[in-house]
């Protein structure tokens, strides 16, 4: 697991307040609303990850989040 990855997971786990893992879905936490979405990306802007606002719609899980991480920091 890298930096990007760890501090993804961390963010997350801590907003929805629940274990998340690389392959954690939105759809598998009834709490990840937008309104957590929203305060994820903040959060992951805070921390230095910037993920695209335009692509935000698109994200399904933790994953996304750290594909798109990862295409933003090339």
């Amino acid at each position: 697991m890298n930096q990007t990855e760890a501090v993804i997971l961390k963010a997350v786990g801590e907003i929805l307040e629940c274990p998340v893992s690389l392959t954690t879905l939105r759809t598998d936490v009834p709490e990840w609303t937008s309104l957590k979405m929203l305060q994820i990306v903040m959060a992951l802007d805070e921390l230095g990850i910037n993920l695209p606002l335009e692509k935000i719609a698109d994200i399904r899980g933790v994953s996304d989040m750290v594909a798109m991480a990862s295409e933003e920091s090339r």
